[in-house]
C-alpha cells in the first residue's frame, strides 16, 4: 500500500520566474540538453511533492522553518514551498541556487 496522497500545487509567479531564469541560463550557455534536464527535474520534483508533500526537508533556518517553509533539493537548486494540509495544497514560493545566502534572501523577500 502506498503512502502517496494527492495534493495540488500552486507555483507562484516568483517561483515561475526563478525557474524560467534558470532554464534560460542553461540555454544562454548553449546547453539545450541542460535546460531540458533541469526543467524536467523541476517538473518531477513538484510532481513528487504533490504525491508526497513532506518529501522535502524542513528549512534549517529557524525563522524560515517557524513560518512553515520547507525545501526540496533538485541538483544545486532549492525549491522553497509550504504544505497546506487543510487545502491539500503545496505552494511553491521560490527556486534558488543552493550556493546563495538563501536565509537572508528569503527573509528579505518575505519581510520576516
Amino acid at each position: 500500500m502506498s503512502d502517496a496522497v494527492n495534493y495540488c500545487s500552486e507555483i507562484l509567479v516568483t517561483a515561475m520566474q526563478d525557474m524560467t531564469s534558470i532554464v534560460s541560463m542553461y540555454l544562454m550557455l548553449g546547453s539545450k540538453s541542460g535546460a531540458i534536464r533541469i526543467k524536467n527535474a523541476f517538473d518531477k520534483g513538484i510532481s513528487q511533492l504533490e504525491s508526497f508533500p513532506y518529501s522535502g526537508v524542513q528549512v534549517p533556518d529557524e525563522k524560515l522553518a517557524k513560518f512553515g517553509f520547507r525545501m526540496l533539493i533538485i541538483e544545486k537548486y532549492l525549491v522553497f514551498h509550504k504544505v497546506f494540509d487543510e487545502e491539500r495544497k503545496i505552494v511553491i514560493y521560490h527556486v534558488l541556487n543552493g550556493t546563495t545566502d538563501y536565509p537572508t534572501l528569503m527573509k528579505r523577500i518575505h519581510d520576516l
